[in-house]
């Protein structure tokens, strides 16, 4: 009986009925804005990421395509969480695209790269950099400051979407 009572709410709410052709003297509804992206894209010039080190639970990801549409993600340990969706702005795109035409084009071997601070991981055209705070390899130091300069809020242009994501309850 109750699985009939269900069935009978979800076609009151979704309008099954006659599809006749009435006209409607509705306003077409505005499209909703979203904070994803169309289907349709450019592809993704960089993805880059920002851990917050040995003792912080924070993860910023910043993917940014080739048109500047960029998505900041940050991540928050138990926190919550945020992600931005905007255009960088023309400045910050050259800073980005001319400091990624310098990037090695393999990555840099260093067996001490440990420590601490934040690690930081790039990828750029097919190619996975990796670098942690007060290490940075010298070739890989203009990139990463290009993305940490976005994951910090830089470069933004236009309108900024932001959706947030309450912390989760340990359950």
């Amino acid at each position: 009986m109750r699985y009939l009572l269900v069935a009978a709410a979800i076609v009151a709410i979704s309008g099954c009925g006659g599809g006749g052709s009435t006209a409607s003297t509705a306003a077409p509804s505005k499209p909703v804005a979203t904070a994803n992206p169309p289907a349709k894209r450019a592809p993704v010039l960089v993805t880059g990421q920002r851990n917050g080190g040995a003792l912080s639970a924070t993860l910023d990801a910043v993917l940014v395509r080739a048109d500047g549409w960029t998505r900041l993600d940050k991540r928050h340990g138990g926190a919550g969480r945020r992600y931005d969706d905007f255009h960088l702005d023309a400045s910050a795109m050259r800073r980005l695209r001319e400091a990624l035409e310098r990037l090695p084009s393999s990555p840099p071997r260093d067996p001490a790269v440990t420590g601490r601070g934040a690690s930081y991981v790039l990828r750029y055209r097919g190619t996975t950099y990796y670098a942690v705070a007060g290490a940075v390899p010298r070739p890989l130091r203009p990139a990463v400051k290009a993305l940490q300069d976005i994951i910090d809020g830089g470069g933004r242009s236009g309108h900024v979407t932001e959706v947030r994501q309450a912390p989760t309850s340990g359950g």
